[in-house]
């Protein structure tokens, strides 16, 4: 891989910092675009990976920021929405900075660009607004006149800082019964580490230009029996209640009020359209039990922490 500057968008956030520990072992430089440096004190410590500090919702402040590298990295991405006038709207995060992104990238002749976008993105059919303004992002790229695009399409992801198993872990702690909307959608939960390998492996792959990549972990479950599995992991005696369709679409409807909005509307319609790979993608190696109890499993501490660290930088 030549050794040169590549520039990351949502670069500090849980698959950024994964990616740009990757990549760092690849690229002279590594540029993560933020709104506040200060974020993001576990890379720092690396000397080749820095941060500029722009707001890359301004086209003139994106095209500056991305001058001189050989590749760019668009990994923002929502799950809930914060108006449809706002430049944190689906529309806004997705849709429209892409469109930036990719005008800036051209204009600049930037050929090589990765796009982190979402299993059942489309821009039609998508069954949420999430997955709808992901299909539109997809569609930005896909126009461009001279990108070497790669699109990434994963399932839920998980690892040490993830949002998904450490999310319930917290819920399931608090709730002695836990009431889940939604307990028969399916997905197939991916490894973070696995995520950024076929990334930083495609960079330098020519057959992945123009392509879409579908992401998934090597077993498929419901929604009810990752929970499960995260009480039993977490060493938590709960029970997991299922709640019929129209109790979950009620239940979105008023945790979209409580603050942090765990579950919204739009999250429990994405949950319609089940999050798995096709029979003929093939499926990426680790699995949740090869990880996911180093970080909420009752024997965590230290050791495991950096077990799973290891595994992730492949050490």
């Amino acid at each position: 891989m030549s050794k040169n500057r590549i520039t990351l968008l949502g670069g500090t956030g849980f698959v950024g910092t994964a990616l740009s520990c990757r990549l760092a072992q690849h690229f002279d430089e590594v540029i993560l675009l933020t709104r506040h440096a200060q974020r993001s004190r576990s890379l720092r410590i690396l000397s080749n990976v820095h941060f500029v500090q722009t707001n890359i919702h301004d086209p003139k402040q994106l095209e500056e920021a991305l001058k001189g590298s050989s590749a760019v990295v668009n990994l923002v991405g929502i799950l809930n929405s914060a108006g449809k006038d706002s430049k944190h709207s689906f529309t806004g995060a997705h849709a429209d900075l892409t469109k930036n992104v990719v005008q800036a990238c051209e204009k600049l002749n930037i050929k090589r660009y990765l796009h982190m976008s979402a299993l059942n993105a489309d821009a039609d059919k998508g069954s949420s607004e999430y997955l709808r303004s992901k299909g539109v992002a997809e569609i930005m790229v896909k126009n461009g006149k001279t990108l070497n695009w790669t699109i990434f399409q994963p399932s839920v992801i998980f690892g040490e800082e993830d949002s998904f198993f450490n999310r319930f872990a917290a819920l399931l702690t608090s709730l002695p019964v836990f009431p889940l909307a939604c307990p028969d959608a399916k997905m197939a939960p991916v490894y973070v580490g696995d995520v950024v390998d076929a990334m930083t492996a495609s960079i330098k792959n020519p057959d992945t230009i123009n392509q879409t990549i579908k992401l998934c972990g090597p077993a498929e479950y419901t929604l009810q029996e990752l929970v499960e599995y995260t009480a039993k992991t977490a060493g938590l005696n709960r029970k997991v209640i299922r709640l019929p369709d129209a109790v979950s679409r009620l239940q979105a409807r008023v945790m979209e009020f409580v603050p942090g909005k765990p579950f919204s509307y739009d999250n429990y319609l994405s949950l319609q359209t089940d999050a798995v790979c096709s029979d003929e993608c093939s499926s990426q190696a680790t699995s949740i039990d090869a990880v996911v109890p180093t970080y909420i499993g009752v024997s965590k501490g230290i050791n495991a922490r950096h077990q799973s660290r290891r595994a992730l930088a492949r050490r």
